[in-house]
């Protein structure tokens, strides 16, 4: 199978070890607006408005940009085009039977998925995170490592919830928040 990088920074590099992982691509290649022509030996084709050109050579397309609202844009412009967007889950986590995930998520080694979870289309999810049973994370989301999300918890979309952070049981974090490093949530504090 044939996959196409969106975004050959720090974030797509650790996607692409994620690809490599997984053992079912054999083509990997790379769109970038940097000046860059390879990612450890893997081309950069060209630039990310360049995407359209390459729907019937590379017709499984990651989107590894960390800016959420960038994201959501590269997202809805592939699927328009006719691509089929990937996930990209590490064999190394965990994620429950009765868990469902969206399309175009990347989920990193070490991560924990309850059961009965729900993760939106277009998420980040980084190493080590837990999203404990019947959370619901809505499109568009990124949390960083060493996280935890409680049960009963809903992530608006678009938000940002830093590393290191705890959202406790049943918290209702508003779309496009952005929780810093560290921080605990408590159910009743109210998040925007």
């Amino acid at each position: 199978m044939k996959l196409l990088i969106l975004g050959a920074g720090g974030h797509g590099r650790c996607c692409l070890d994620i690809a490599l992982d997984m053992g079912c691509f054999e083509d990997i290649a790379f769109l970038d607006d940097g000046h860059i022509q390879a990612v450890s030996n893997y081309p950069v084709l060209g630039k990310l408005d360049e995407l359209e050109n390459f729907v019937s050579l590379y017709p499984n397309v990651f989107i590894a940009i960390g800016n959420n609202t960038l994201r959501n844009k590269l997202f809805h412009s592939a699927k328009q085009r006719g691509f089929h967007i990937c996930s990209l889950i590490s064999p190394r986590s965990f994620i429950s039977s009765s868990a469902s995930l969206g399309e175009g998520c990347v989920i990193f080694p070490n991560l924990v998925i309850e059961s009965g979870a729900k993760i939106g289309n277009n998420c980040i999810i980084a190493a080590n995170s837990t999203i404990n049973h019947d959370a619901c994370i809505e499109d568009d989301v990124l949390i960083y490592s060493n996280t935890v999300i409680r049960p009963n918890t809903v992530i608006g979309h678009q938000t940002r919830i830093g590393s290191s952070c705890v959202i406790s049981f049943g918290s209702i974090i508003e779309a496009c928040s952005d929780i810093p490093d560290g921080s605990i949530i408590n159910s009743q504090e109210e998040v925007k």
